[in-house]
């Protein structure tokens, strides 16, 4: 967790160079039949896994972790998610960024907010003891005002589509579309002192 804090002394919203081509993303994975996203909320969201329990798109990664696990009676968490699935070997662009963090990749999956989808002010992480991950966005399309307002506490934030972005989620933040496909990918990566120095060395502005 020290480490952790030492990488957020360089900012809690961090650009890197590891990114993608959003247009050839977006053709390599037109295909692809996406799912509710969260299926217990009415809500206009949808993912296609990345990663998911045993490579299938069963769904579980896609639901809300905690309440499936209290409906379930399991223990899931974000590094039990590890298994690719067709979309990272369908799609040569997402392994770009996947395979930078390697054995390091945890749930990860691509969203759609169509218009009207959101995810209410939240954080991610909520306790004292050990962080076991932390986030990276990838913004595909129509990420930015006025399509997609991510709001990082009190304000917007504007990205560069096709950039990964280290994000520290365990501030209060909420996203909201109004506009159709707005794309973006979220990567779980397993927090490590490796982990971490991918973020360090792949920095935009250095």
């Amino acid at each position: 967790m020290t480490d952790y804090y030492k990488l957020l002394s360089f900012g809690d919203v961090i650009e890197t160079n590891i990114g993608v081509d959003p247009h050839i993303l977006l053709n390599e994975i037109k295909d692809c039949e996406w799912s509710q996203y969260n299926p217990r909320k009415e809500n206009n969201r949808f993912g296609l896994s990345i990663t998911s329990l045993d490579g299938s798109f069963n769904g579980i990664d896609l639901d809300s972790l905690y309440q499936y696990n209290e409906e379930n009676d399991t223990t899931y968490k974000e590094t039990s998610f590890k298994d690719k699935t067709e979309v990272y070997y369908k799609s040569p662009q997402i392994k770009k960024i996947v395979d930078v963090f390697g054995e390091h990749l945890c749930r990860s999956h691509l969203i759609n907010l169509m218009t009207n989808g959101s995810f209410p002010p939240h954080r991610d992480w909520r306790r004292m003891d050990i962080q076991e991950t932390f986030r990276v966005f990838v913004p595909i399309q129509r990420c930015n005002p006025l399509d997609m307002f991510f709001m990082y506490e009190d304000k917007p934030l504007y990205f560069n589509h096709g950039k990964a972005y280290f994000i520290n989620t365990n501030k209060v933040h909420s996203l909201f579309s109004f506009s159709d496909l707005s794309i973006f990918a979220v990567m779980n990566i397993e927090l490590n002192t490796n982990s971490l120095n991918i973020i360090l060395d792949n920095m935009s502005a250095k």
